[in-house]
């Protein structure tokens, strides 16, 4: 018997500004960067959430799967970092952050 497994799930969803997108292509291009650098350094889902019809706006979510709080939180502070350092390259503004970490209940055999 393996007895009960808790994991935690970290979710950080951001709201951007993108001043120079002239079109859904613009704004597309900046947003799936972003989508892609995170999750080939820091293994996180990443999800765009719109919204539609606005060219300047953008919605994206991220979430890390762990066994410990810390590490599901650690990875998303460190997401946070790097989508500050590519904020700084002027593509984008960084208008607002959530972030949460939740335990969910353990598994059992």
């Amino acid at each position: 018997m393996m007895g009960e497994q808790t994991l935690f799930c970290g979710v950080l969803v951001v709201q951007l500004k993108i001043p120079g997108a002239a079109s859904l292509k613009d704004r597309r291009q900046v947003t799936r960067s972003l989508l892609e650098r995170a999750r080939s350094r820091l293994n996180v889902s990443s999800a765009d959430l719109g919204p539609e019809g606005s060219f300047q706006d953008g919605f994206l979510a991220f979430s890390a799967v762990s066994s410990s709080p810390s590490e599901a939180g650690e990875r998303l502070d460190s997401l946070l970092r790097m989508i500050r350092s590519m904020e700084e390259k002027g593509e984008f503004l960084l208008v607002r952050e959530i972030k949460e970490v939740e335990r969910y209940a353990g598994f059992q055999d």
